[in-house]
């Protein structure tokens, strides 16, 4: 039984982007839950299993090594000249808000995570995607890629995080 997806979900689910933003969903959704499963990182507090991203990245922000190889150096850089915004509601329409740049009032890896997270959010949420009106197309492409590279030099961190990152996963 094919299911009936409207022309405009094809376009964009056919789009040449459409692997790159599945890998970027299937890893931070495998970061969550990793996170989750280590028992270390799932928020307290509330009833949902919520990950805290910002627990992990406060035990790490002095591991994190942003210079660990030339491909990290240019996607923190990336994020550091182009920090993704969050959509907004203003009164009844839609907005963005201003650029969260990075001042160096908090740690490095917390803030990194926190775009990277606000990217997830924009991307499934539908604040960008390739094949909409933008000014610069090419951003969708570079803040995935880049997001990515952050991810997975972020992963290792945390042995047990990792552990449970590949857990049931053929390698």
């Amino acid at each position: 039984m094919q299911i009936p997806v409207p022309d405009v979900i094809r376009r964009i689910a056919d789009s040449e982007d459409r692997q790159l933003a599945w890998n970027f969903f299937v890893f931070f959704s495998r970061m969550e839950y990793a996170l989750k499963r280590s028992g270390k990182y799932l928020k307290k507090g509330t009833d949902d299993a919520q990950p805290n991203w910002n627990g992990f990245a406060s035990d790490y922000k002095h591991n994190f090594n942003p210079e660990g190889s030339a491909e990290l150096q240019a996607a923190v850089k990336y994020f550091q000249d182009q920090p993704p915004r969050k959509q907004l509601r203003v009164g009844d329409k839609m907005s963005w808000s201003d650029r969260q740049q990075y001042g160096g009032q908090e740690p490095l890896l917390i803030w990194l995570l926190r775009m990277i997270c606000c990217v997830r959010n924009n991307l499934f949420h539908g604040g960008k995607f390739p094949l909409i009106p933008i000014s610069d197309p090419s951003r969708d492409r570079e803040v995935l890629l880049n997001s990515l590279v952050i991810l997975e030099a972020s992963l290792p961190l945390d042995s047990e995080v990792q552990t449970q990152f590949y857990d049931g996963i053929d390698e």
